[in-house]
């Protein structure tokens, strides 16, 4: 069954956040992150977490096992280029999700790719100014 689980972070201002994220629970009672993180660092899609539940409410509380995954935040200055360049992401092997009406995108590289084609290519698009990019979890 999914549940929603809340991530607990410091933003860019260092500001406390949430980020809420769907999880699948396990027989063990541990949860697998079940979407792309978009904004809590360090932790990727299909990573074993443990939570805490308050009162119904499930809270990240730490990670049990890493996917071998990793997550890049991805925004793009002119929203226009997100349609040239997710396709070839995607032709990396990579998977992404959006956030409705915003040029902000969450990237999953699998652990089976080359990490070091994607970068090179995200690199490549910073420098001509089309995106900047953070990596939030590196596997």
């Amino acid at each position: 069954m999914k549940s929603k689980v809340i991530l607990v972070y410091k933003d860019i201002e260092d500001e406390i956040a949430e980020e809420v994220i769907w999880a699948e629970e396990l027989e063990n009672g541990y949860y697998r992150i079940d979407n792309i993180p978009f904004y809590a660092p360090n932790l990727a899609y299909n990573d074993v977490i443990a939570v805490e539940d308050d009162e119904g409410v499930l809270y990240f509380d730490n990670l049990i096992k890493s996917s071998g995954h990793s997550t890049v935040q991805i925004i793009f200055f002119k929203e226009i280029e997100a349609k040239r360049v997710l396709p070839k992401l995607e032709s990396l092997g990579c998977n992404w999700e959006g956030i409705k009406d915003q040029p902000y995108y969450s990237i999953d590289i699998p652990p089976n790719i080359n990490y070091s084609n994607v970068k090179q290519f995200l690199d490549e698009q910073s420098e001509n100014k089309i995106l900047d990019y953070k990596e939030s979890c590196l596997a």
